[in-house]
């Protein structure tokens, strides 16, 4: 298996880390930890040093940052990504996000800098990982022109099934997370995708399917179960099919 998103590198996995990547050696090929910030990407990076062989990096800069940051903070961000693209795997993750609501300003900055990655993951042929939350269909009209990325993930789709089958026949990826478990909208939107474009992750430490522990790339498995059972599909062919994406697009 492989976790294609998580993020290891948070201060909530200070005290377990160590066994929680101990234990997911045992079944798991690689995981994929991904950094939203300055701080995020470089623990991220750090993580990838310790462990070259197991945990693979990507390094982003989460919307959430993008809309409020200063313009000096804004090309620091951009300048370690570039800076250390030989040692990532794509870049994110990176979008936009519309879950609550943000004043004009802060949507502005957040779409300049949604741009500026995506010209630079054109420029350096790097595939993006893609936050987009309440904002899947906007990211997608935007991504779309951008015709030169060689990969695009939608990580933790929450969008709509026409949103996912567009995205799909354009040829990215739609990553499932362990929120899937628990709703019929996922359920429909893992009918609608092939598996050729399935990614699975937990986004850990977010999205527990066990209430009160944070996630851990463990629980991947209760999604490919539950994909399993929606596409009426045994689990190692899931298993082997997304594993297989996985190592695709992050060039594994």
């Amino acid at each position: 298996m492989i976790d294609a998103h998580c993020h290891l590198n948070f201060e909530e996995f200070d005290d377990t880390r160590e066994e929680i990547i101990k234990e997911s050696k045992k079944e798991f090929k690689y995981i994929v930890d991904c950094g939203a910030s300055i701080e995020g990407n470089k623990r991220s990076l750090a993580l990838h040093e310790k462990y070259p062989t197991f945990i693979k990096s990507t390094i982003g800069y989460h919307p959430i940052y993008a809309g409020v940051d200063n313009k000096e903070r804004v090309n620091e961000t951009l300048n370690q990504i570039v800076d250390n693209l030989d040692d990532v795997h794509a870049i994110g993750e990176i979008g936009l996000d519309f879950a609550t609501a943000r004043p004009e300003d802060e949507l502005r900055r957040q779409h300049n800098v949604f741009h500026q990655l995506l010209t630079l993951a054109c420029e350096y042929d790097m595939p993006i990982v893609l936050h987009v939350r309440e904002a899947e269909q906007h990211a997608l009209d935007i991504v779309k022109k951008y015709t030169s990325l060689p990969d695009v993930i939608f990580h933790c789709f929450s969008g709509k099934k026409e949103t996912a089958i567009e995205a799909v026949d354009y040829g990215y990826y739609i990553s499932f997370a362990t929120n899937a478990l628990f709703s019929k909208k996922h359920k429909q939107n893992m009918k609608k995708v092939p598996l050729e474009n399935m990614l699975t992750e937990t986004d850990s430490p977010y999205l527990s399917p066990v209430k009160g522990e944070p996630n851990k790339p463990a629980n991947i498995r209760k999604t490919i179960e539950r994909i399993a059972r929606t596409k009426n599909v045994e689990f190692d062919e899931i298993e082997h099919i997304t594993e297989r994406n996985a190592m695709r697009v992050y060039s594994l």
